[in-house]
């Protein structure tokens, strides 16, 4: 067995060859660009964006046993090990967790990260309170909208009191353009009548099914009136005015029991599994 890798403070590259190679081979079998900055670069955005999220913002997540819930192709995954992360990395489609464990292989932190395939994620393989944190990374909303709460106490079930649910860019069903695909208005399609739409189905989620779905949780990035989101939009490369506009919307938002994270395009949400003697945001 080899050494466990140290935690990386620079951006993971690629340092495995052949495992490289795999991966590109994996990659085209399955219809994907290797070269494709979504698919061999997606390690690269991730660092500059998602890291911030787990990066000391509210926890560190060094040394934690984290889930990556819906692992797609490895970036966050291969982000949270080179955090020093011990990741369990599980996705339902098959080809998604042979390429993740290529590209935590291709990054040297195979030794930190597990691939599994879990093709019901409403009955997960692990024990009671196993994880110490879950990431919810552009997932949430590609779940059929009947299966949604299942998979939330699913997920509650196996991470521990006071472990954090991380979730990040899933698409806000309050906006008229789904994000992941720039479709318009489908947003606003009656679920029922979506199967009559081509294309993949991206549910979207409205942000209230997220805060309540998983359970009794406190809402940490809506503490400080939710300047940890706008931290995190900065830390992220957001610019200024934008900021503004977020700060501007947080004080709007604030007094609704909600912050900006809610109304983004995409929903950004830090929630905190309540323990005995704990606090929460009401």
């Amino acid at each position: 067995m080899s050494e466990p890798t140290e935690p990386i403070v620079s951006p993971p590259v690629v340092r495995d060859a052949d495992a490289d190679r795999r991966f590109r081979e994996c990659a085209r079998r399955h219809g994907w660009d290797p070269d494709d900055p979504w698919v061999g670069g997606y390690v690269d955005w991730e660092w500059r964006h998602s890291r911030h999220a787990f990066d000391d913002l509210f926890t560190s997540v060094r040394g934690k046993k984290v889930l990556e819930f819906g692992c797609h192709l490895g970036g966050t995954a291969v982000i949270l090990a080179a955090l020093g992360a011990e990741v369990t990395a599980i996705d339902v489609d098959p080809p998604y967790v042979e390429l993740t464990r290529l590209n935590a292989e291709r990054h040297g932190v195979a030794d930190r990260v597990r691939t599994l395939h879990v093709p019901d994620t409403t009955s997960m393989p692990f024990a009671d309170g196993e994880f110490e944190l879950v990431s919810c990374n552009s997932v949430l909303e590609y779940i059929p909208p009947e299966a949604l709460g299942a998979v939330q106490r699913e997920i509650d079930r196996v991470l521990q009191r006071w472990g954090f649910i991380v979730i990040l860019g899933t698409s806000n069903r309050l906006w008229p353009v789904e994000q992941h695909s720039g479709r318009a208005l489908m947003n606003y399609v009656p679920r029922p009548l979506r199967q009559f739409f081509p294309g993949r189905s991206i549910y979207s989620v409205f942000p209230w099914e997220l805060r309540r779905g998983f359970g009794d949780y406190a809402d940490i990035s809506q503490q400080d009136r939710g300047r940890l989101i706008v931290d995190l939009k900065a830390k992220m490369g957001m610019s200024g005015p934008k900021r503004m506009v977020f700060s501007a919307a947080n004080r709007v938002l604030g007094p609704l029991g909600m912050h900006v994270g809610y109304v983004a395009p995409t929903i950004t949400m830090v929630l905190q599994k309540r323990g005995e003697g704990g606090t929460g945001d009401g």
